[in-house]
């Protein structure tokens, strides 16, 4: 229905189901996305995923290992983590640290929604491809 004059407000969808390509392409063009940050972060996924299949076992491999030496030698007493020196440089614990970080993603994530998946995907292609 219209009211006072203006056509009712058509969705992509509504688009796409009557075969309107230039509508459809229209609608894009007039959204508001940021296309050069979700074509970097598109790049920057493709990336992180190609380097996330070849590299990731190694990787981890290296971390667990460096871990275990590190424990290791803690325990034979070579090595002494002292924490609170950590924690006075830092100034927070790795769990409150952890739970910061986990917040700052998914406050950018849902401010940023087409830029999130632009990064998924592209890190999908990228697993894919790697």
């Amino acid at each position: 229905m219209e009211s006072l004059g203006k056509p009712a407000a058509r969705s992509l969808i509504d688009y796409v189901k009557n075969g309107d390509v230039s509508g459809s392409v229209q609608y894009i063009k007039d959204l508001n996305f940021d296309w050069i940050a979700m074509a970097i972060l598109f790049a920057a996924g493709i990336l992180a995923g190609f380097l996330c299949k070849r590299y990731l076992k190694k990787i981890v491999v290296l971390c667990v290992v460096s871990l275990g030496a590190v424990i290791a030698l803690e325990y034979v007493g070579l090595v002494t983590v002292q924490w609170d020196i950590i924690h006075g440089v830092v100034g927070t614990t790795p769990q409150e640290a952890f739970e910061a970080f986990r917040c700052g993603i998914i406050g950018w994530t849902k401010n940023n929604i087409p830029s999130a998946v632009s990064l998924i995907v592209g890190f999908l292609i990228g697993v894919k491809v790697g």
